[in-house]
């Protein structure tokens, strides 16, 4: 314990909830504005002016299947993991491992800019390689606390 009854909470464990927070909140900004554009009704339509209809599924998936509940858990699991919880750190680590491994597919079947193949293919890595260094793993170990 530190000064004050305070857990020590390393870098490591700092950059990745920081990263969990911002990409929840971008999560939730995006549901939103799809939400807003569905209620508002669609003024632009991709498909009948010869796009894809790339734009009408994210904001389908967006707003409809809402991705707000999803950001939530990820800021959820920041908040438990920067507390040192094994179990919060285990479901990190596979959310960002689905997060990596199923964004690029998605946006390689529905035929996506190519920078959204790999930008979630990053934040994921990167959000990992914090997870996994020494000093997280040890900050989330599960201690018996006698």
């Amino acid at each position: 314990m530190a000064a004050g009854g305070r857990r020590f909470v390393p870098m490591q464990v700092r950059v990745a909830v920081t990263g969990f927070h911002a990409v929840g909140g971008i999560m939730l900004t995006l549901a939103l504005m799809a939400l807003g554009v569905l209620l508002s009704g669609m003024q632009v339509d991709p498909v009948a002016q010869g796009g894809t209809g790339y734009l009408d599924f994210v904001l389908f998936f967006n707003a409809v299947l809402f991705l707000s509940p999803l950001a939530g858990v990820l800021v959820f699991l920041g908040v438990r993991v920067r507390r040192g919880e094994h179990w919060a750190w285990l479901a990190s680590l596979v959310f960002w491992a689905f997060a990596g491994t199923m964004t690029p597919l998605l946006a390689w079947v529905l035929e996506a800019p190519v920078s959204l193949r790999y930008v979630p293919v990053v934040c994921a890595a990167a959000m990992v390689g914090l997870l996994l260094t020494p000093q997280a793993r040890t900050h989330c170990a599960d201690l018996a606390d006698d």
